[in-house]
């Protein structure tokens, strides 16, 4: 039984019922590496504009920011080529779908910003490179254009998680999501949280009125305690923000607790940090070692850089 089978409730994978088959050498030839499987690509051609379709499964929702896309290809040109698959690889993949390509010879796998800024552009032709092993079965062409949305660090954060919940299906845990993409767990988990959002939030959030980091965080909350979480983190940004105006210049960048948080005798290095000196620094990284796992320190590095 193939995943697309298993998963099942997918316009993607319903589309389809192949066996699956080995997807190594497809991502292989994608990311350049060398591999013995036979692989079908072409390099350094150009390909008219109306003789592309877009993916119609491209994990955006939306093609944001078109017009400025547009403006650059004017001036510029564009300077990553599109990654394509034959219109014939596309449809042995998704048979059902060849009245989605029109006329269109190629399928946009990677670049479907980049076709629509063209056409935007009124350019004739584009740069590409054509890949038919990225379209061996449904499976591997969805990883694929997923992969490659992920990839892209403006893809909308709502889009990006919903990608990644896509590929966790595929490939079984975010662990093997995160080895496919070269991150850390916590770096799935975090974007992933904000499909747990409320929608009230998750609105504010395409708004911009909700920061990401926020977002992420809030988001492993439950539902419930959301929106106070998100109002407190808001209030307590405003108030830094506000702060470092005033801030001597030269000053150490961490704020200080209030006196009741002081150190006291037996009390953990977490609480020392009342200056912000080296030596509160290292008691807090001594102490955070001794906590928690490196599992649970790689987490919260990615929280406070993410």
């Amino acid at each position: 039984m193939s995943k697309a089978d298993a998963l099942g409730g997918s316009a993607t994978f319903d589309a389809v019922a192949q066996p699956m088959s080995s997807r190594a050498a497809s991502f292989a030839a994608f990311a350049g590496q060398t591999t013995t499987a036979p692989v079908v690509t072409h390099s350094s051609l150009r390909v008219a504009v109306d003789r592309l379709a877009p993916n119609p499964y491209n994990p955006r929702a939306t093609l944001a920011a078109i017009e400025e896309m547009a403006d650059s290809l004017t001036s510029k040109g564009i300077i990553q080529p599109l990654t394509i698959v034959t219109r014939e690889a596309f449809l042995a993949a998704h048979p059902d779908h060849a009245q989605d390509l029109a006329s269109a010879e190629y399928v946009v796998v990677d670049g479907n910003r980049r076709l629509a800024g063209a056409k935007l552009a009124g350019l004739d032709e584009v740069p590409v490179h054509v890949d038919d092993a990225l379209a061996h079965d449904a499976d591997t062409l969805l990883e694929t254009a997923l992969i490659a949305a992920v990839q892209h660090e403006d893809l909308e954060p709502l889009d990006e998680a919903k990608a990644l919940e896509r590929l966790v299906q595929v490939h079984g845990s975010q662990r093997a999501v995160a080895r496919a993409l070269g991150k850390s767990s916590g770096w799935v988990t975090q974007r992933l949280a904000l499909l747990k959002l409320t929608p009230e939030l998750k609105q504010a959030l395409e708004d911009k009125a909700l920061p990401v980091k926020i977002a992420r965080s809030v988001g492993q909350l439950p539902e419930q305690q959301q929106q106070s979480a998100a109002e407190e983190a808001l209030a307590q940004r405003a108030q830094q923000k506000s702060g470092s105006s005033r801030k001597p210049k030269g000053a150490y960048p961490v704020s200080t607790p209030p006196a009741a948080a002081t150190k006291r005798q037996g009390e953990p290095a977490t609480a020392a940090i009342t200056q912000g000196t080296e030596e509160d620094l290292a008691a807090l990284a001594a102490d955070l070692k001794r906590r928690l796992t490196p599992q649970q320190i790689e987490e919260l590095v990615e929280r406070l850089i993410g």
